[in-house]
């Protein structure tokens, strides 16, 4: 299959209305949830990088490769709007680059995909998303991208130059780098694709991948050193291990002597209380996470231990306490894809807990936040909007990531049928990985852990417009489905 006969970077020189046009769509649409919800939507986690930008002291509680970004937006401009704007801008051109890859300018694709463009960005979680500060944002952007690149790579057939392969790694260095499980999702990722490109014959290319990867993952760790980011008290993997054996405590039938081991870890007196399926911050909260560090493989081994001895109660604990990722419909379990508040102003009521909670002084304009249009006309119609679909059916049909999920299988399989290739499969790969991560490490259930099913299935549906709405030279079309409409 081909998507384009000329060389990939001389296409993108030629620049026109149609990429100003989708290029403005996500710009105008979320400039206005900025407007309305000015300066921004944050959260404790928002602050938390906030406070650590104004102290000079930082952690790597957050990748600090994020909150360096946002330090750098500060610095710019010492408002949180820098922040979003600099969002706003990046969907903004990766959009406009999706979309003028899966074109043809003497086609019909352009007016679908403007359609599709204003549907995207009406929709009320992706427009509070470009302007929520939150590392799984930009995190999710590069994964969309990341999916769009490989996808162009299997169009080549491999055949892709150096400077495709710097932008491939400069990519998927930052998902490595924005969110702690983006490491492990680049590190399959290396190892597939380098192997794809050398059976494609492109040894040369596929070594480069590997090698500017890694360096450029070298580089943006070593901000850790230059800043002297300090290690966070919470170990994400110790905090999901404990919520397992607090599971088990309770419910299965444990020795005696591993009881007392898993009593040493996690308070006894407050495990039942302090359990919840598909939270673990409760059980955070009452985890001795010096006991875990001084013996941990002792506790991995008691994971692994009960999980073996009663494997169908494993694979329950991992579907009852990761829902969001496999059931579309929140039958049981309270799935959030925001952190909005009708009665009250959510964002000076985030800070007034952070600050509170921790007795911390506001040094900086940047850290003492509250929205300015907070009770409006404008700000409740939207604010309104978003949580009425929240509390309704069309949370699924907008918002589930697990319904994106299987869209997007749907989506691969039809494609896979058409191209009668399965290489399609490996543009998911990224996604899938981050899917399958989320599943077993997942602390709550926010949707924008997987905010990224989301926009790989609108990538997608670019797609897809190009077979079903272009002229005889559109999208996919050159190849394969030109064969398929001649037999």
């Amino acid at each position: 299959m081909e998507f384009r006969e000329m060389e990939t970077v001389e296409y993108f020189r030629k620049f026109n209305y149609r990429d100003l046009a989708i290029f403005l769509i996500p710009v105008i649409v979320f400039s206005i949830y900025l407007f309305i919800f000015n300066p921004g939507i944050a959260t404790t986690d928002t602050f938390n990088q906030f406070h650590q930008i104004a102290s000079g002291a930082f952690t790597n509680w957050h990748p600090f490769f994020h909150t360096f970004i946002e330090m750098m937006c500060l610095s710019v401009y010492p408002s949180t709007i820098s922040i979003c704007v600099f969002q706003i801008s990046v969907f903004s051109v990766m959009w406009a680059v999706i979309c003028k890859y899966f074109r043809d300018d003497d086609g019909n694709v352009f007016k679908w995909q403007v359609i599709f463009s204003l549907i995207v960005c009406v929709i009320p979680i992706n427009g509070l998303y470009s302007i929520t500060m939150w590392k799984d944002i930009l995190f999710s952007y590069c994964m969309m991208f990341l999916c769009f690149l490989i996808m162009v790579m299997i169009d080549r057939k491999g055949n892709v130059d150096l400077k495709f392969i710097v932008l491939l790694s400069l990519i998927m260095a930052f998902v490595s780098q924005l969110r702690g499980n983006g490491f492990y999702v680049v590190l399959v990722c290396i190892v597939v694709y380098m192997a794809y490109l050398i059976l494609k014959r492109n040894v040369k290319m596929g070594v480069a991948l590997t090698i500017l990867t890694v360096t450029f993952i070298l580089l943006i760790s070593s901000l850790n050193v230059a800043y002297e980011v300090s290690d966070n008290e919470k170990d994400a993997f110790a905090t999901k291990l404990a919520h397992m054996l607090a599971d088990y405590d309770l419910n299965l039938d444990i020795e005696d002597g591993d009881r007392q081991k898993i009593h040493t870890l996690i308070n006894p007196d407050k495990i039942n209380e302090s359990y919840r399926k598909t939270n673990t911050d409760p059980i955070f909260a009452i985890t001795d996470y010096k006991e875990f560090e001084a013996n941990r493989s002792t506790y991995v081994d008691l994971a692994v231990k009960y999980s073996l001895r009663d494997p169908l109660h494993c694979m329950q604990y991992l579907f009852e306490s990761s829902p969001m990722v496999w059931n579309i419909f929140k039958d049981g379990w309270n799935g959030r894809p925001y952190y909005m508040s009708a009665d009250h102003d959510r964002l000076q009521s985030d800070f007034n807990y952070y600050y509170g909670a921790h007795k911390y002084n506001v040094t900086q304009p940047y850290e003492n936040l509250s929205y300015a249009n907070w009770g409006t006309p404008a700000f409740d119609a939207l604010n309104n909007l978003a949580l009425g679909i929240e509390t309704s059916v069309f949370d699924t049909f907008l918002n589930s990531p697990a319904l994106y999920m299987y869209i997007s299988i749907i989506l691969l399989i039809l494609m896979h049928a058409l191209t009668r290739s399965k290489e399609v499969y490996l543009m998911y790969v990224p996604n899938l990985l981050n899917i399958v991560i989320v599943f077993f490490s997942t602390p709550i259930q926010d949707y924008r852990y997987l905010y990224a099913n989301l926009l790989v299935c609108y990538l997608l549906v670019i797609i897809w417009m190009g077979l079903s709405k272009g002229s005889g030279e559109s999208v996919l079309s050159r190849g394969f489905f030109k064969r398929i409409l001649n037999k």
